[in-house]
């Protein structure tokens, strides 16, 4: 009886681990496949209260793309119209407006591809003691 349970215990737990297993590798295969990213856009710095990020978007067709900046109410501060097969450009916003929505629009597709940028203040006032 005693030996039966064990058997059993451990047929669970090898059945478990390699469920485990599988999803572990299923998953570091799909964040790393290089076929998956068309587009993407990286905060490259924030000066003068601007911030500066870049946009770049694998254009395999050619095709016409819209690129629209919006802020956080979702009202528009940039909307341009590009072409081109490898798009790679930096844009700059102003940085008190606390969130921008990046839109990528691929011509007349219905599948806009979203990217957000958070961008908050933090004011540090330090005093210093000094003995004299």
């Amino acid at each position: 009886m005693l030996r039966t349970s064990v058997t059993r215990s451990f047929v669970k737990k090898a059945f478990l681990l390699l469920a485990v297993a599988y999803m572990a590798t299923t998953s570091v295969y799909a964040n790393t496949h290089p076929g998956d990213e068309i587009s993407s856009v990286y905060c490259l710095r924030v000066e003068n209260n601007q911030v500066y990020f870049m946009v770049k978007y694998a254009n395999e067709s050619g095709q016409k793309f819209d690129v629209i900046v919006n802020d956080e109410s979702g009202e528009n501060l940039y909307r341009g119209t590009f072409s081109g097969k490898d798009f790679n450009k930096v844009f700059k916003a102003p940085a008190d407006n606390g969130k921008l929505v990046i839109i990528i629009r691929a011509g007349k597709a219905k599948d806009d591809q979203k990217f957000e940028i958070k961008s908050e203040a933090k004011t540090i006032q330090q005093a210093y003691v000094k003995r004299m």
